[in-house]
């Protein structure tokens, strides 16, 4: 039965679609599924009774590769990585001025050097001076008892395992620890899965500027070319994504005259394809009258 198959079981069992995008006409084919299920205006194009329906293709040549890209990773996903940002040209300085900078950083790294190697040095004094610990007395082996009654049954969460679970018995000193080993392997996974969490939501997550030579450019287009495709296919939840996305963006984003060509290139984008009242203009508009007056 469908229903018994998971979300992407059936997406990668759906018959193939192939998208012709970019000015270079890349052909792109994906699952039909994955990305019929965003909206029914999608659906209308790739399963309905349209042209493309039938011959299995679209031409998409107005729609970027990036930003197509995007649009399949959240249709596989339901999220998608943000655009990468690109590196201006830096002015060239003066000779003078480069050795000064060059001599700067050199100092600064070797007095980081310097403190790392003094701290480095006060540790290994530190555990060189401190007493050694006494060592643990050996335990005698605790022979097991026919009549020793049976430790008490771990309580279960579900009332249904009542008195049909094995009571765990103690054999020895040596065996105590085994009772605690399967918990301490599951506090291991689960650090471990917290951590691939972690880093999952960190390709995903939105990031600022760290530097006036970083051209936030193709960031800003990327997430607005995106939501413009989003909003013109009635894609809501990822319209509403992409929004958050540009939000956090900007307001992470450190502005300076290297820089403000950036965000007035965002807002001619944005001005030229949505119209009066759109979500992403409102956006814009707003953080322009507080960010920039």
């Amino acid at each position: 039965m469908d229903s018994e198959f998971t979300y992407l079981s059936r997406c990668l069992s759906s018959s193939l679609f192939t998208f012709v995008v970019g000015q270079e006409r890349k052909e792109i084919t994906v699952h039909s599924r994955s990305l019929a299920n965003l909206s029914s205006s999608l659906n209308n194009l790739m399963n309905g009774k349209m042209q493309e329906a039938n011959r299995r293709r679209a031409d998409w040549s107005g729609v970027e590769g990036m930003t197509f890209v995007l649009l399949s990773e959240y249709a596989y996903t339901r999220d998608y990585t943000p655009p990468s940002c690109s590196k201006r040209e830096m002015p060239h300085l003066p000779a003078e001025t480069e050795d000064k900078v060059g001599k700067a950083e050199q100092a600064s790294d070797q007095a980081s050097n310097a403190a790392t190697d003094a701290a480095t040095e006060r540790e290994t004094e530190a555990v060189s001076d401190a007493p050694a610990e006494p060592e643990t007395p050996t335990e005698p082996e605790i022979v097991d008892d026919p009549k020793a009654e049976a430790t008490p049954e771990a309580e279960q969460s579900s009332p249904h395992f009542s008195g049909h679970t094995l009571p765990y018995r103690e054999k020895s000193i040596w065996t105590q620890h085994l009772q605690d080993k399967f918990k301490t392997l599951s506090v291991q996974y689960t650090k471990s899965h917290d951590c691939a969490l972690s880093a999952r939501k960190d390709v995903f997550a939105p990031k600022g500027n760290s530097h006036p030579w970083e051209d936030f450019t193709p960031v800003f287009l990327g997430h607005a070319k995106l939501y413009i495709l989003a909003d013109k296919y009635c894609i809501l939840p990822l319209a509403d994504l992409v929004l958050f996305k540009l939000e956090t963006t900007l307001a992470q984003f450190n502005l300076c005259e290297e820089n403000i060509s950036d965000v007035t290139e965002l807002i001619r984008f944005s001005y030229q394809w949505t119209r009066p009242k759109d979500a992403l203009r409102l956006l814009i508009t707003t953080y322009v009258v507080s960010v920039i007056h």
